[in-house]
């Protein structure tokens, strides 16, 4: 084992097509230059020191967090990150590998520069942090006017990164919050194809709260506020960049206009900001996909403001309607064929649609709209990889989230889905990765915060769980695997009396009978009670009371191996009767022991992707390469 000193890589070290220059906190190729946090350049140190050899995640909180005890998810944040520096997300990673259980090395090896300073390069313009920006800004502005010229670049950006807020609606008529939405939508879009610039899209109003604690928990360094107001059929909006450190106000400006002209007024707006943000040079990366006529783009902002609320009864429903009426007025618009599709994926969860006819409808829909419209056919992926999934074809799951995930543009619904398909094939480690990078770009997603609350609960994670539970319950998620999985959190623990409300209400937001609940709570208190609870179960079973997520894990927990690999093997039916990482959790370890575990994994297709991703069944576990 090779092992390098802080001393000889704080002179400069090379990986690959990358110098790293400590020192200086950056990395280089080329012109390129990255500006990792503090944290993250730690823990490439870390990795650099053992120059291939695996560095354990114990060793990186011992030299990283000072031995501080921390969760796994601050780590995994950190190597999601470097990864992005060095432009390595895809599989197989080319930079920084992961030792499934062990921990992360470095897949290229470590070269010393003999020079502390990187050799004669380009002038290469800062696009990362920078604390004093809006003063170099001010210089520069009294600079120019006075007609003095110190360089022919481009200033630096005043933000490095900015969580949009949610916008408010001030024309006195409830009935436009789509319009306000509308403009944030096409806004965050916009500034999540800049590459120098991190975007978190806030969905959550923070009533009483300063500034620098949104900042805090949307982890940025700015936010944006803006408010809609109405003359008429005039449209006014205004926005402000307000930086967290000290609360300045340091850029502003308002668009206006008439209704009709909507979507030029978003784009107006978007590029103000993006100019302010990042200069006036370069390409101006706004919309791809343009609408034809304002009715059109109506209908589907509108049906976008009711697809976000869908848990609201009727929303759902009003939402195909628009965006049929929109693909009617406008069969060239692609991003209402995108949403109409993610509907009907949806619909066999929300509606108890026909899951084989839905996504047939779904693919049908979204083919169609990558032939009138091609600029979606990246995004287009997760809707491929929603269906792959519930199809059981794995590997082309995994490929269609990997294109999906990796778009300019990306919702984080798509990370969401990434992680499902991997937690059902029991990559629980892979899977919180993805909820968490999903968490990098929509913090305040109750759909990501209960992602990241429930993969915890999964891997045994209970303190993070707990903590992102209380995260998501604030954002208002109320799923009812999200209840079913907090009480199963807390069961673990023995904490049955706190365990049963999230039970009860998991139960009916699924539906069903509540009729085992006495009985099975009984039983898990007093063991000898097991035979009278089971009858119970089997009594529900027989007449499709009991919902199977719930039928195979009370079985399991009961002690009925046998019942519960009856109900396991009923996932070979089209679609999935229910979440499949329920087998690969620690109850069901008893399950995972018997011979007939392995036949299922190989009937559903799930050996193949193993063998596939290079991954094996060892020791009760998913171990991949």
């Amino acid at each position: 084992m090779r092992v390098l000193t802080r001393e000889q890589l704080d002179k400069g070290f090379r990986i690959g097509a990358w110098e790293v220059y400590p020192a200086r906190g950056e990395l280089r190729r080329g012109e390129q230059i990255e500006k990792p946090e503090p944290k993250v350049m730690a823990v490439l140190l870390s990795l650099a020191m053992r120059d291939g050899d695996v560095v354990t995640k114990d060793e990186l909180v011992d030299e990283v967090w000072d031995g501080r005890a921390t969760a796994d998810d601050p780590i995994i944040r950190c190597i999601f990150q470097l990864r992005g520096h060095f432009n390595d997300r895809e599989k197989p990673f080319q930079y920084v590998g992961t030792l499934v259980r062990r921990g992360y090395c470095l897949q290229q090896p470590v070269v010393l520069l003999d020079a502390n300073e990187p050799a004669a390069a380009p002038v290469v313009i800062e696009v990362r942090k920078s604390s004093r920006l809006w003063a170099v800004a001010a210089i520069l502005a009294v600079l120019v006017a006075t007609g003095i010229v110190l360089w022919n670049g481009m200033p630096e950006p005043l933000v490095a990164s900015i969580g949009v807020l949610p916008f408010d609606n001030l024309t006195g008529d409830p009935a436009n919050d789509y319009l306000a939405s509308g403009f944030k939508t096409e806004l965050v879009h916009t500034l999540q194809n800049i590459p120098e610039l991190s975007v978190k899209n806030a969905h959550v109003r923070y009533v009483g709260v300063e500034i620098d604690d949104i900042a805090r928990q949307l982890r940025v360094d700015s936010v944006l506020i803006g408010a809609l107001r109405m003359d008429g059929n005039e449209l006014r909006f205004n926005y402000q960049i307000v930086r967290a450190s000290d609360g300045v106000n340091v850029a502003s400006d308002q668009v206006s206009g008439p209704l009709q002209e909507l979507f030029r007024l978003q784009e107006e707006l978007a590029g103000k900001v993006r100019r302010q943000v990042v200069g006036g040079a370069g390409k101006q990366l706004l919309s791809s996909s343009r609408p034809e006529n304002f009715d059109a783009y109506e209908r589907f902002i509108r049906g976008m403001f009711a697809l976000e609320r869908r848990g609201v009864p009727g929303n759902l429903e009003d939402a195909i309607a628009l965006f049929e009426e929109s693909i009617r007025l406008d069969p060239n618009y692609g991003p209402s064929y995108l949403a109409l599709a993610e509907i009907h994926v949806l619909l066999p969860d929300y509606r108890g649609a026909d899951v084989v006819q839905s996504n047939a409808r779904a693919i049908e829909i979204v083919n169609e709209g990558i032939a009138r419209d091609p600029a979606i056919a990246d995004a287009a992926n997760a809707v491929f990889g929603f269906v792959y999934h519930k199809q059981k074809k794995w590997a082309e799951a995994e490929r269609a989230f990997i294109r999906a995930t990796s778009a300019s543009v990306v919702e984080s619904n798509a990370f969401n889905w990434y992680s499902l398909m991997l937690g059902s094939v029991g990559r629980f480690d892979a899977a919180l990765e993805q909820a968490l990078a999903g968490l990098e770009i929509d913090p305040s997603s109750a759909v990501i915060n209960s992602r990241v609350a429930i993969v915890s609960t999964w891997t045994g994670r209970n303190d993070i769980a707990a903590d992102y539970f209380e995260r998501s319950r604030l954002l208002g998620a109320g799923g009812a695997t999200h209840l079913l999985a907090q009480g199963l959190a807390l069961a673990r623990q023995g904490k049955l009396d706190e365990a049963r409300p999230f039970i009860d209400a998991g139960v009916v937001a699924r539906g069903g009978s509540t009729d085992w609940i006495d009985p099975a709570f009984a039983a898990l208190a007093d063991p000898a009670k097991r035979p009278q609870a089971l009858q119970v179960v089997d009594e529900l079973s027989a007449q499709a009371r009991i919902y199977p997520q719930i039928d195979v894990t009370l079985r399991m927990m009961l002690g009925d191996t046998d019942g519960a690999l009856r109900v396991a093997r009923m996932l070979v039916q089209p679609g999935e009767l229910f979440e499949m990482e329920m087998l690969f959790l620690p109850e069901f370890r008893p399950l995972q022991e018997r011979p007939e575990f392995l036949e299922l994994m190989q009937l559903l297709g799930v050996s193949d992707y193993w063998q596939q991703a290079g991954c094996k069944w060892q020791d009760l576990a998913v171990v991949c390469r």
